[in-house]
Order: C-alpha cells, then sequence, then structure tokens
C-alpha cells in the first residue's frame, strides 16, 4: 500500500526535506512535534521503536526538550538517520515570589501532590482522534515573559526547567482556544498553577493554561479555535498578571510557539 505519510515539525517555520522520502518533510528539533497518517499496512519506527497510530492511521510524537543528537526513523523498509537540532536554553532569573511559593511546607507540599495527580491524569490519552486544527493560535495578546526549556531560577533556588511560554497581560483579559478541543480538567486554585485549565487536542495532545483569573468552560466541553475560555489572571505563583501556556504529548513537553509558527496539514 503507497505510504502516505507527512511529518511535521514546527520551529519558527523552519523545514528541512528528505529526498528519499518524498512525503516527508519537517524540521527535527528539540522541543518540536511530529504528526502524520500512515497507509494500514505501513510500518513506522523511531529509534527501533514502532510507533502507535490512532483511528485512520493518524501518528504524533514529540521530541521534548532534550533529546540525543540524532534519530534512525523507519518506513517499512526504508531506513534514514536524521541529525536533531538543538536549541540554547535561557536561565531565567525571578525573585519576589513569596516564599512558600518556593519552599512549601508538609502541609502545601501535600497539596502539591495531590494537584500532581489531577495534572498527570489529565495528560492520559483521550481523545483518539485529532481535534486540534491546521495551526495553532496564541491564546492571549501580550508581551512573552518567560519561554520554553528555559531554566528556572527562583528566589535564588534553582528549580525544574520552564515547559511552557508566559505571556504578560493585564487582569482580565481574555484568554482564547489557540485550537480545538475538549475540556478535560477545570480546577480553581491549584497550588502552582491556581486557575487551571487543561485542554485535550485529540491523540494525546494536551494544553495546560494557567493563572487564570476566571474560567468560563466546564469538564466535558467541546471548544472551538478562538472561543473565549478565560481570563488573565494572576493566581498560584505569579508575581504578576500573565497567562502560562503548556503543551504536552501525555508526558512530554513541547514548546507552544513551534506550533504556532507552522502547519498541521
Amino acid at each position: 500500500m503507497k505510504l502516505l505519510l507527512i511529518f511535521f515539525l514546527f520551529l519558527k517555520g523552519h523545514y528541512t526535506f528528505a529526498d528519499e522520502f518524498p512525503n516527508l518533510f519537517g524540521c527535527f528539533c528539540e522541543g518540536g512535534l511530529i504528526t502524520g497518517v500512515a497507509g494500514k499496512n505501513d510500518k513506522i519506527l523511531i529509534d527501533g521503536v514502532e510507533i502507535k497510530t490512532f483511528e485512520n492511521g493518524e501518528f504524533i510524537f514529540a521530541f521534548g526538550r532534550k533529546y540525543k543528537d540524532t534519530i534512525k526513523v523507519k518506513f517499512n523498509d526504508k531506513l534514514k538517520i536524521f541529525n536533531i537540532k538543538k536549541k540554547k536554553y535561557k536561565i531565567e532569573r525571578i525573585n519576589g515570589l513569596p516564599k512558600k511559593k518556593v519552599e512549601p511546607s508538609k502541609e502545601d507540599f501535600k497539596r502539591i501532590i495531590k494537584d500532581k495527580e489531577k495534572i498527570s491524569l489529565s495528560k492520559k490519552v483521550g481523545e483518539k482522534k485529532k481535534l486540534f486544527d491546521k495551526k495553532f493560535i496564541l491564546p492571549v495578546n501580550g508581551r512573552l515573559s518567560g519561554v520554553f526549556g528555559s531554566q528556572r531560577i527562583l528566589n535564588s533556588k534553582p528549580r525544574r526547567p520552564h515547559y511552557g511560554i508566559d505571556i504578560a497581560q493585564k487582569k482580565g483579559a481574555p484568554v482564547i482556544a489557540p485550537s480545538s478541543g475538549k475540556v478535560k480538567l477545570v480546577d480553581y486554585g491549584m497550588f502552582f498553577t491556581g486557575n487551571t485549565i487543561v485542554v485535550d487536542h485529540g491523540l494525546g495532545l494536551m494544553s495546560i493554561f494557567a493563572h487564570l483569573e476566571d474560567i468560563f468552560v466546564e469538564e466535558g466541553q467541546k471548544i472551538k479555535i478562538g472561543e473565549k475560555i478565560g481570563s488573565v489572571g494572576m493566581t498560584g505563583r505569579a508575581t504578576g498578571p500573565h497567562l502560562h501556556w503548556g503543551i504536552y504529548l501525555e508526558k512530554k513537553p513541547v514548546d507552544p510557539l513551534a506550533l504556532t509558527n507552522s502547519d498541521f496539514y
């Protein structure tokens, strides 16, 4: 069966092409995402691991924040090794946070564990078909105040990398859906993320919106790209009003700006 295989990887709209696979295109980079459709009898392996397909042969793969230097992609009997484009990650120093938000108490830590369990559950594959649109859009217009993958130093304390982007905007500014999907989680008052929404875009791809002031959607609600879902706030761990937008393919973080700069199909 003819292989219908289209790979997309998004990093500032930059593409590389493989002559051996005319239907394969995309830039292989850290923080990127690839997706496509395979024929019924086609076999896709990445670094020796067969990639599962969903309805209609759809599949998806993310590289995460860090990846090794090369990747082996095999389509049936064809194999090619691609170099992985590396990213330089910034060090972001944020001071002025309440001490309890950087060094939680035992009671706060218990709450953090519960919040983490909710988020982890929401990242599991839900919709097994593609819900997202051809192109993602920014959920709010504003100043980019935090970038994907940066190493965070909070109140002089090293913390985990920043898995998402921060967009600074005035309190109450509208937050819209960057792509279509289904609301998987709504939570008011998480310790770190405050008022939080998780949207399922299908195939295991999830958006997380944090620090919201208002929430205008409910769990289980289907939403369309551009639909108002909340408003900018500074709930949770925040020094000023902004939106944190994170994207994950299950447990792997994806750079949201990579998705807004490229088409999916």
